[in-house]
């Protein structure tokens, strides 16, 4: 079942068990791929990742171990990676149902469990050629968009990412990761990214004021959630600068503002207080959807408003 056309992309193969390296290594020869750069120890990974660009990544991960999932994340950072959309496979023991989440948590495309056959994996790398998931990300993940189409229709868009492996498989080089194709997914998925969070901020406010007046909830809740949105906030205003949406701060100032009192009453939110922290979020949430002038307009609006309660 060797494809030819394998036989071009690079691969980055990381596993510290030599026995399994050689039995993986054989596996996708068989696929047909010849240029396998195996690494061992988890400590050169990151230097590799950042120095040299690959079509495919392949991690064995220990269940008992939390390094791979940390590595992982960091490849799919940018600046600590030479391609943030490099297609990953990820291969594990442990097949219990926290520890597959964990997994498809830290950004890899595709997930095998060992012993899987030559047949399993050479699905899992037609998968990343020819049906790779589109790109989402949130405060804490960048990866595949892993819902339904029914459930990406009514949720946050994706993004189509680069796809080296295809690029390479296909021959279109415009299917590749270069500087701008890059950046381009970049600031699409930093867009995205704003929206997810400034909806998380607006669902802590509704929640909070769904407990108004609940001591216990407030008691064990307030504090944190505020002091969750303080630092959401701080993800959202480093994402507008690449974006060029830096309209948006005085919208996140006016979240701040009103975070910032409410923290220093908590754990006793006073009600005016949470319902303009509500008010705000929306306001937040709404302009996203505008463009500069508009947002700004309605901005001045509801700062007047503010002022008037």
């Amino acid at each position: 079942m060797q494809k030819a056309e394998y036989a071009k992309a690079s691969i980055l193969h990381f596993d510290v068990r030599p026995q399994v390296r050689r039995r993986t290594k054989a596996a996708l020869r068989s696929l047909g791929f010849r240029r396998i750069a195996n690494v061992e120890r988890a400590e050169d990974l990151s230097h590799v990742v950042k120095a040299r660009k690959f079509e495919l990544v392949v991690f064995a991960a220990d269940g008992n171990d939390d390094r791979i999932a940390k590595l992982i994340k960091q490849t799919r950072q940018y600046g600590k990676s030479s391609d943030p959309y490099t297609p990953m496979i990820l291969a594990s023991w442990n097949s219990a149902s926290e520890v597959v989440a964990q997994s498809l948590n830290t950004g890899t495309d595709q997930l095998i469990m060992w012993p899987f056959s030559i047949e399993q994996l050479g699905a899992r790398v037609s998968a990343l050629v020819n049906a790779r998931k589109p790109f989402i990300e949130t405060e804490s993940y960048l990866g595949p968009d892993r819902r339904g189409a029914k459930g990406r229709a009514i949720g946050t868009d994706s993004v189509e990412v680069p796809n080296a492996l295809r690029a390479r498989v296909l021959n279109r080089p415009d299917l590749a990761a270069s500087p701008d194709s890059i950046e381009v997914a970049r600031i699409s998925l930093e867009r995205i990214k704003i929206n997810n969070i400034a909806q998380r901020i607006s669902v802590i406010a509704k929640v909070l004021k769904k407990h108004q007046g609940d001591s216990g909830y407030m008691g064990a809740r307030a504090a944190p959630e505020l002091a969750a949105i303080d630092k959401s906030l701080g993800v959202i205003r480093r994402a507008l600068v690449l974006t060029e949406m830096e309209y948006l701060q005085s919208f996140c100032n006016s979240v701040e503002q009103v975070t910032a009192q409410l923290s220093h009453a908590a754990p006793d939110l006073d009600a005016r207080g949470v319902a303009l922290l509500e008010q705000t979020a929306l306001a937040l949430r709404v302009a996203m959807d505008l463009d500069e002038e508009t947002a700004n307009a309605a901005f001045r609006l509801s700062d007047e408003v503010a002022k008037a309660i």
